[in-house]
C-alpha cells in the first residue's frame, strides 16, 4: 500500500515538473497591472520599445526554462492598467529555419488537425484559432519575398469589452 502511495505520488510530481517545463503565457494573469507583469519578470532590463500600454520582453528571458521562444520577442499589452493581450512574433529567412511558434503553441493548447495545405507551402500562409475559457488564440503566418513571420496572439476573454472600446477609440489608454 506505503509502495503505491509512493509510486503516485511520485508519476503526479513528474506529471507535474513536465507541464511545467512548457513556457504558458497565460500563466501571466490577465487583468494584472503593468507594475504586476514587471514583478514576475523579475529584475529584466527595461526595454525601449516597451511603453505604459505595451511591455515588451525577449522570449528567452520570459521562459528562461524552455527555449521555444527564443529569439522570439514577447508584448504584453494593457489597457487601463490591466494585461489584455499577449503577442509573440518570430521571423525566419528562408532556409534558416523552420516553423517553430506553431509547435510551442501547440504543445499549450493542443495539436491542430487539418491544416490548410497553404500553411505546408514552400511560402507558408495560414491562420487558425484555439478558443479556451480563458482566452482566445489565434496563430497565423505570413511570408514575403526573404522568410515567413509566425504570430500568436493571445487575447483575454473576460475584457474582450476593454478591447473593443479602446479600438473604437472610446476607452482611454491610462
Amino acid at each position: 500500500m506505503r509502495r503505491n502511495i509512493y509510486l503516485i505520488f511520485m508519476l503526479q510530481l513528474i506529471l507535474i515538473s513536465s507541464v511545467q517545463a512548457r513556457c504558458n503565457l497565460e500563466l501571466f494573469r490577465f487583468g494584472s497591472s503593468y507594475s504586476e507583469i514587471e514583478k514576475q519578470l523579475g529584475n529584466m532590463p527595461k526595454i525601449s520599445a516597451s511603453n505604459e500600454n505595451m511591455l515588451f520582453a525577449p522570449g528567452e528571458l520570459v521562459c528562461k526554462d524552455d527555449k521555444s521562444l527564443a529569439r522570439s520577442p514577447v508584448f504584453f499589452i494593457f489597457v487601463n492598467d490591466k494585461l489584455v493581450q499577449m503577442v509573440v512574433k518570430r521571423y525566419t529567412m528562408y532556409g534558416k529555419g523552420e516553423l517553430s511558434l506553431i509547435k510551442w503553441a501547440e504543445s499549450i493548447y493542443g495539436e491542430r488537425e487539418n491544416k490548410p495545405k497553404s500553411f505546408y507551402a514552400k511560402k507558408p500562409d495560414a491562420s487558425f484559432y484555439w478558443d479556451s475559457f480563458n482566452s482566445l488564440t489565434h496563430y497565423f503566418i505570413e511570408n514575403d519575398e526573404s522568410g515567413f513571420r509566425e504570430n500568436v496572439v493571445i487575447e483575454s476573454r473576460r475584457h474582450k469589452k476593454l478591447i473593443k472600446d479602446f479600438l473604437s477609440g472610446t476607452e482611454k489608454l491610462n
